[in-house]
């Protein structure tokens, strides 16, 4: 008898902040692999990006250099 074949892992592809940005304004809300908590994701709200933290408030999001550099953003 063969042994079972284990399933493929399932991962989410990275994004670069171009891609992210991308998703973003297409409606799509993102998360950053670096923040550890999907409660924490950025989206388009009021014509602007907004965080979402997780007390259930959305802030500005106020971009750093880490940020656009960053390549771990993942669409939720």
């Amino acid at each position: 008898m063969e042994s079972p074949k284990p399933k493929p892992v399932k991962t989410k592809k990275q994004l670069n902040f171009s891609e992210a940005l991308e998703q973003i304004l297409l409606g799509k809300s993102v998360t950053k692999k670096e923040w550890g908590d999907k409660k924490y994701h950025v989206l388009l709200a009021e014509e602007h990006l907004r965080l979402h933290k997780p007390d259930g408030k959305y802030y500005d999001w106020i971009l750093t250099e880490a940020d656009m550099r960053g390549d771990d953003y993942v669409l939720l």
